[in-house]
């Protein structure tokens, strides 16, 4: 079944939120837990893999969103994993998820 680009918005979000869960947890977690920073990792390939096969017109209706690094990163992770910077992807899930939730938030509730 194919999904249309609402459904990759929402899973999106839903990766997002799920990111934002994990990193309120704290930074002495992710630094220290096997688990919370592979996971962070897995939910920001999620959102590489459905803003990847979004729409031109899609993306184009979210001009603050840098695409081309959200995929960027998801293909780091997926096939550079040992060029993984995790100081990168704190910041990433930390700073630029909130942005990309913002970001979407009011571009679905517009449009």
């Amino acid at each position: 079944m194919s999904r249309d680009d609402g459904h990759r918005i929402q899973d999106i979000l839903d990766a997002a939120k799920k990111v934002e869960l994990l990193v309120s947890e704290g930074r002495k977690a992710y630094d220290e837990s096997l688990s919370i920073g592979p996971a962070i990792e897995r939910f920001l390939e999620i959102i590489g893999e459905a803003s990847n096969v979004l729409t031109d017109e899609t993306r184009a209706q979210f001009p603050t969103v840098d695409w081309a690094q959200i995929r960027g990163l998801r293909i780091m992770l997926a096939h550079q994993y040992h060029r993984v910077d995790i100081e990168i992807v704190w910041k990433t899930a930390t700073v630029s998820v909130p942005a990309l939730t913002t970001a979407l938030q009011a571009g679905t509730t517009t449009n």
